[in-house]
């Protein structure tokens, strides 16, 4: 039986799935299951269409997909799973497809496709997930196979599209929505299932012939390498959404002060003991690796915070900076500061701007891992109150517990060493006098130990805590979800 197929829109988009995550024995007997689909869809077609095993012989690959869908009044969706089989590289490549459409008909159908694809572009383009939407009229009904070329991707290939409908039928004239991407837990790509590079011994039975493992993105740099010699590596590019909040005590030198605006002079202060700042920041961060032991990132982030600032200094010394005279009887303001100490507590503000750049090296082996942060952090102040550079590295050590469903929770430890500078710049009021003052700040503890967990809900998303101390003296909280493609 012949229709007007609505194969004219990509028929090798129809690869359903679910994109669950399984062990690897699970995952070997899913694969296999798929293979010998694709075999029996072969055979079955071939009856029908005699010039179908001459067309494989003569291809460079060919799709096999099992799709089903249902459709109601208005609304409908589909979905399916199958494989991409390349006869160049000889790899497999399992993809899911999802299917909505949106206007009139009805159907319940379950079918089977085969793309036979002529050239090898057409093998590697039918690889990259993409979707598209398009206005189709088809029916089907009973057991059926029909042929058709296809388009995909918007493009026109020299492909030969065969589908056999299996169970149900259907009558539908709606928009349709396609999307398609590659199944990560089925496909042999060397994408691990956290997020940092690992060795993992393998747990398939050693008799089972292993499947090559060809990694399909343009990043990190000699993945193939790596993934060849038994590395398992996370989706290459990351958005992440941090908060932090850290709390310290800070050292106070580089005192230089003016009145009213005139030229500030050093001079010879006290700073108090208790100098503190708390600050707190959001941040959007974009990473991706470059290598498989490296990625770099860089983060823009809005600053919140105060500084207190307690010094104590001479009021002789700032009238002999400023090279007043106060033996008149009628003096300048600033005399009112002779033979006296000044001093107190002020408030700087802390709000405006971070831009971070840094990088990360990391390697793992079986579960355990080791990384190194290092970033640079240039801080600008909206109220020009503070500017300056900061410079974090956080050594760390951790273990990465396997949980259900392919989840997994990594526990690490480690020490953190944040050198902050920050120039604050201000105004306080002394007995009326306006005090212009600018002062170098800088982190009392450098070093503090650290603790943290990252929860990896999929190979997609995780969400990460970390805490890091020294004594009372120093507290940060991070806080972050992180999305990986």
């Amino acid at each position: 039986m012949t229709r007007n197929l609505w194969l004219t829109v990509p028929l090798v988009q129809f690869l359903l799935g679910c994109s669950s995550n399984l062990s690897p024995e699970e995952r070997q007997t899913h694969r296999d299951n798929i293979d010998q689909k694709s075999v029996e869809i072969i055979d079955k077609l071939s009856v029908d269409f005699v010039e179908v095993p001459e067309q494989l012989e003569q291809a460079q690959g060919y799709a096999t997909i099992s799709m089903s869908n249902v459709k109601v009044p208005l609304i409908g969706a589909g979905s399916g799973l199958g494989g991409i089989y390349s006869k160049t590289s000889k790899n497999v490549t399992y993809i899911d497809v999802e299917r909505y459409d949106l206007g009139a008909g009805v159907g319940l159908e379950s079918y089977d496709i085969l793309a036979i694809l002529t050239s090898e572009q057409d093998v590697e383009r039918l690889k990259t997930g993409y979707w598209r939407l398009s206005a189709n009229a088809d029916y089907s009904i009973g057991n059926s196979s029909a042929y058709s070329s296809a388009t995909v991707a918007g493009d026109e290939l020299d492909t030969h599209v065969y589908l056999l409908n299996t169970t149900g039928g259907s009558v539908i004239g709606a928009a349709r929505l396609l999307s398609t991407s590659v199944n990560y837990d089925l496909t042999e790509s060397g994408l691990g299932d956290t997020n940092l590079p690992t060795h993992k011994i393998d747990t398939v039975d050693s008799e089972t012939k292993p499947v090559p493992k060809q990694w399909d993105r343009a990043l990190p740099f000699f993945a193939q390498e790596v993934i060849d010699k038994g590395f398992l590596l996370p989706k290459p590019y990351g958005v992440s959404v941090i908060y932090s909040n850290t709390s310290q005590y800070m050292d106070l030198t580089n005192l230089d002060v003016g009145i009213n605006g005139s030229k500030k002079y050093p001079i010879n202060f006290v700073s108090f003991d208790d100098n503190q700042s708390h600050a707190t920041t959001p941040q959007i961060k974009l990473d991706a690796w470059l290598f498989p032991f490296m990625n770099v990132f860089a983060t823009f982030g809005k600053l919140s915070g105060s500084a207190d600032i307690g010094i104590q200094f001479s009021g002789d010394d700032l009238i002999e900076q400023l090279e007043k005279d106060c033996s008149r009887p009628i003096g300048n303001p600033v005399c009112r500061l002779q033979g006296r100490d000044v001093g107190g507590f002020v408030e700087a503000s802390l709000d405006g701007y971070n831009y971070t750049v840094g990088t990360i090296l990391a390697t793992g082996w079986s579960g355990y891992f080791f990384t190194l942060p290092i970033s640079f952090t240039y801080a600008d102040m909206t109220k020009n109150d503070a500017e300056g550079l900061i410079v974090n590295a956080s050594p760390r050590i951790g273990k990465v517990i396997p949980l259900q469903q392919g989840r997994s929770i990594a526990l690490y430890t480690g020490a953190a060493y944040l050198d902050s500078r920050l120039t604050l710049v201000g105004t306080y009021t002394f007995e009326g006098i306006d005090i212009d003052y600018t002062v170098d700040q800088e982190n009392t503890d450098k070093w503090s130990g650290l603790l943290g967990a990252n929860y990896n809900f999929s190979r997609d998303w995780s969400l990460m805590i970390e805490y890091s101390w020294s004594g009372d003296r120093k507290q940060q909280f991070i806080s972050g979800l992180t999305y990986r493609y």
